[in-house]
């Protein structure tokens, strides 16, 4: 009993979706990057690394492996990084401090860098790790 006429389709058009998704991978692949603060270094890898939220109240502190010590992306001497570390606990003595320490360095560089915070007066101290990857 059809009227010989065109029978309705029913498919669903995913073209615009994969469209959509293709510009939000691509815009997550170009931004991820740029989220990182600091210096990018190879991070000691853990198999359960603690989670801590992000605060807006947190300085990053990078050590490369060849002992420069970054806040931010600013390269500062050890005696010019031992004074902004005081002025900093001066200003705000419960600032979050980051470390991001390369995997090569001896663990008595990175403790060196733990007591000249210390000793500037800074108390709330973080490292960062990786997460080794599950297989």
């Amino acid at each position: 009993m059809s009227s010989g006429g065109s029978k309705m389709r029913s498919d669903i058009n995913v073209t615009p979706l994969v469209d959509v998704c293709l510009v939000l991978l691509i815009i997550f692949m170009v931004v991820t990057p740029m989220l990182q603060k600091g210096r990018p270094v190879m991070l000691p890898k853990t198999d359960r690394p603690m989670k801590k939220a992000e605060s807006k109240n947190e300085l990053v502190v990078s050590i490369e492996v060849d002992k420069n010590i970054f806040i931010e992306s600013k390269w500062l001497p050890e005696k010019e990084f031992l004074n902004s570390m005081k002025e900093l606990a001066e200003r705000n003595s419960q600032k979050d401090i980051i470390i991001k320490a390369d995997n090569r360095l001896n663990y008595g560089d990175v403790k060196k860098v733990l007591r000249i915070m210390k000793d500037a007066g800074l108390e709330k101290v973080a490292l960062i790790t990786e997460r080794t990857s599950q297989r």
